[in-house]
């Protein structure tokens, strides 16, 4: 089973030596669209630290994460077959000159702006990427990985050919959080079942996964994701312990793990309360409400994956744990597989 960590470039510093040994894969965030190249510039610290990592794990495949979740940089560089060669030739430039080891291509809205057409971009940037990943494999005689952030929902199904454009891709991580957020009625962003309840809108890990499964991606290369941040909403009112209600505002990213524990998990005022259905935990204090994965719910998820012959587990975002708790659940659990 893979076993795959989010970093932000800047805080490479924060992956020990042993958590390196852990990961078979690590995805440096983010490279982002400017213009229509993909831009990733690494500094002598991060250098320095990117050797480290390498050296504490030769095994380990270190991959450029291009674009990300507020970038819409993807559709415009792919327009036409000029950006999209420019587009793929910058990426290839950051794996060369770092000596990384493949691509995550988190284009992960297609169709965001509207246009229909970035359905077929979408493909065709997986297609661009995989040709010229096996082209510098063929020189080099070493593998290259190709890999992408996949929303979860109907949605993302509609938007792209992820049934049939996975034949270009090594695996799938599919974010199996932030699927209950973008309003103001409180719940789960990262639970791994179903919720009791009417009207709630389905949004566990269990029904993307199947959802993903019927469009016709095997599950075998698809990972579920763990978040080791929370979602918080703010000015909830004190009923039913804060969960199901209307905030007057959006939900906003909320503390990572380590800051849960430290300061809201059962402290200053916060009480935790663990959804029994849904296997997920969250906290309340009486106005503000935190959803988010805790150790239980990431072994569980853990178990998920294994019962179920995924392809792995991977995690948002490294420096949220800074302990690595969660971090050393899902080693010991891959590791066991």
């Amino acid at each position: 089973m893979y076993f795959v960590g989010y970093v932000n470039k800047g805080s490479m510093h924060t992956i020990t030596d042993e958590q390196a040994k852990a990961l078979t894969h690590l995805n440096l965030a983010f490279a982002p669209m400017v213009g229509d190249i993909t831009v990733m510039e690494l500094d002598k610290a991060q250098i320095d630290e990117l050797k480290r990592i390498k050296k504490a794990n030769p095994e380990l495949n270190v991959l450029v994460s291009t674009g990300g979740g507020n970038n819409h940089g993807h559709g415009e560089a792919t327009s036409t077959q000029a950006g999209m060669d420019k587009l793929v030739a910058s990426t290839m430039d950051i794996v060369i000159r770092y000596d990384l080891d493949g691509i995550d291509c988190d284009w992960e809205f297609p169709g965001d702006t509207g246009i229909i057409e970035e359905k077929y971009q979408h493909t065709a940037l997986f297609a661009a990427y995989r040709k010229a990943l096996d082209t510098l494999g063929e020189k080099t005689g070493k593998k290259y990985w190709l890999t992408t952030a996949a929303g979860s929902g109907q949605w993302y199904l509609d938007r792209t050919e992820i049934q049939t454009s996975h034949e270009y891709l090594d695996f799938i991580n599919l974010m199996t959080y932030d699927s209950n957020t973008g309003g103001k009625v409180t719940g789960h962003h990262t639970n791994l079942y179903e919720p009791k309840g009417e009207g709630i809108r389905p949004h566990s890990a269990d029904y993307h996964i199947h959802l993903m499964v019927g469009a016709g991606v095997p599950i075998e290369k698809i990972l579920i994701g763990a978040a080791f941040y929370s979602q918080q909403w703010n000015n909830v009112p004190d009923i039913d312990h804060g969960y199901r209600q209307t905030s007057p505002e959006l939900n906003n990213w909320g503390p990572g793990y380590t800051d849960i524990v430290d300061h809201y998990e059962n402290k200053n005022g916060y009480i935790k309360y663990f959804d029994e259905a849904a296997r997920a935990p969250f906290l309340f204090n009486g106005s503000t409400f935190f959803s988010y994965d805790d150790p239980t719910s990431v072994k569980e998820k853990c178990d998920y994956a294994k019962a179920h012959h995924m392809a792995g587990i991977f995690y948002w975002v490294h420096d949220a744990d800074r302990r690595g708790e969660l971090f050393d659940i899902i080693a010991r659990e891959i590791k066991i597989s």
